[in-house]
């Protein structure tokens, strides 16, 4: 078996060892996959050590090209052996053989998953019941994921030429898809609904999801960082409506109010016929719009744009990291220090210990830190003032034991702005007075000096 791997992941079609001749995107009741290589002769390791072991296969009307499979695929890996799986929807280059091929550049793209956050290993299963359920159960016969389809009359599963992976039942109906269940991706075709959001993961090693979000709401498309009120770093508005969701067609991302009915939309560029595309919430919150190109996977196309820069990301630069330009550096070298000196994106910490909610008053003060702005806006914000001066928004920070920080933005009068308390402080920005037209000044919480606890 472990010759037929090389074969398999070198494209040569050999006669008898071309164990799949063609496509076979459907299963029917019962039917059941092991996630080995004996089980799924079906398999490649790619040249970065990723792995794709296929149970179903949707080739590329072409016959070549991109496809779409349904399978165990471990990408995240940091050494060899690839030990954590996800079962889920790759995208893999295929030649005309229908086998995986490209094994440099086609490393496969996970656009779906049923186990993100309970990734299995070697000898797991995912199995088609006799009842219509589809269920994933780790090597020990735990259960770790179920489509939760039992007795709902499913008679078959496939794999779709958009990837959409669907459970029908006898008269074709969808049953289930995996389009209404997004991870950190949208497929051409996928809809956003009202209640689903798009996760970003922890980072390009780890599938957990982040902190990072997209969701649709009644009157926007927004972005957020999880806090205590969630805090939003990008919106795309429009009039209030009920039941909004987004869609990613061909050379868009749509929200809609009804079938037909469009509310807003993002130009994007357009896929061709013999391609794929893919959009995905990253972890450092950009929404990449990604395409198989000649030379491999490649990013075209930004499709969140912040203003007024890429300094407005909320984890650019870290808890408490100052991004300039791009640059990250901590508040000052007094009261904050980095996490990283190596790394100054990976942020900073207070220089004291953290301040715990309900501490005395006496116990806190404020660094303030003029030309200083935050990415959160005055609807997400934890508290808002209006028409206040700066000593009564540094008093009202003080005074709630659950604010970390008070952003004063003001105009002509310093005397006259607004206060935006924040639970929690990101990443924080360079105020760009001549871009944004408005002045603003950072007031972080710190421990008083020679305060107790």
């Amino acid at each position: 078996m472990r010759f037929l791997g090389v074969v398999l992941a070198l494209g040569l079609l050999v006669g008898g060892l071309r164990a799949q001749p063609f496509d076979y995107p459907s299963a029917r009741p019962s039917t059941s996959w092991a996630n080995t290589d004996a089980s799924l002769t079906h398999h490649v390791t790619y040249s970065d050590g990723s792995v794709a072991r296929a149970a179903l296969l949707r080739l590329n009307p072409a016959g070549f090209g991109p496809s779409f499979a349904f399978g165990f695929f471990c990408t995240n890996h940091r050494a060899a052996p690839c030990t954590d799986f996800l079962l889920g929807v790759a995208v893999v280059y295929c030649n005309s053989g229908a086998l995986m091929t490209s094994v440099v550049t086609g490393i496969p793209q996970v656009v779906w998953s049923a186990n993100r956050r309970n990734p299995v290993g070697e000898g797991a299963t995912v199995q088609f019941t006799a009842g219509g359920d589809l269920v994933l159960k780790a090597a020990n016969g735990k259960v770790v994921w179920s489509a939760s389809t039992a007795g709902r009359s499913v008679a078959g599963m496939s794999i779709n030429s958009d990837g959409n992976l669907v459970l029908f039942d006898g008269s074709k109906r969808q049953v289930w898809q995996s389009f209404d269940h997004p991870t950190d991706t949208l497929l051409v075709g996928q809809s956003l609904k009202q209640g689903a959001r798009l996760a970003a993961n922890s980072s390009a090693v780890n599938w957990n999801e982040s902190r990072l979000y997209l969701t649709v709401a009644d009157d926007s498309l927004s972005a957020y960082v999880s806090a205590k009120p969630p805090q939003r770093y990008y919106q795309l508005g429009f009039s209030k409506t009920t039941g909004a969701y987004a869609t990613y067609n061909n050379g868009s991302l749509t929200v809609f109010a009804r079938p037909g009915s469009p509310l807003t939309t993002i130009q994007l560029p357009t896929v061709g016929a013999k391609t794929v595309q893919y959009m995905r919430l990253e972890y450092d919150g950009h929404l990449r719009l990604y395409e198989w190109q000649p030379a491999g996977w490649a990013p075209v196309f930004e499709v969140l744009r912040l203003f007024p820069d890429d300094c407005a990301y909320p984890t650019v630069c870290g808890a408490y990291g100052v991004c300039t330009e791009m640059q990250c550096s901590c508040p000052d070298a007094t009261n904050f220090r980095p996490v990283d000196f190596r790394r100054p994106n990976r942020g900073c910490v207070p220089a004291a210990a953290p301040i715990p909610c309900g501490a005395p008053r006496r116990t806190h003060r404020l660094v303030s830190l003029q030309g200083i702005a935050y990415f959160n806006d005055y609807a997400t914000s934890m508290k808002t003032l209006q028409r206040v001066s700066e000593d009564a928004c540094k008093k009202a920070c003080l005074d709630d034991c659950a604010c970390m920080a008070a952003q004063f933005v003001y105009g002509a009068n310093a005397r006259d702005g607004f206060c935006l308390l924040q639970s929690e402080v990101f990443s924080l920005e360079t105020s760009l007075p001549e871009v944004v037209h408005y002045n603003s000044t950072m007031h972080l919480k710190v421990q008083a000096k020679g305060a107790t606890f």
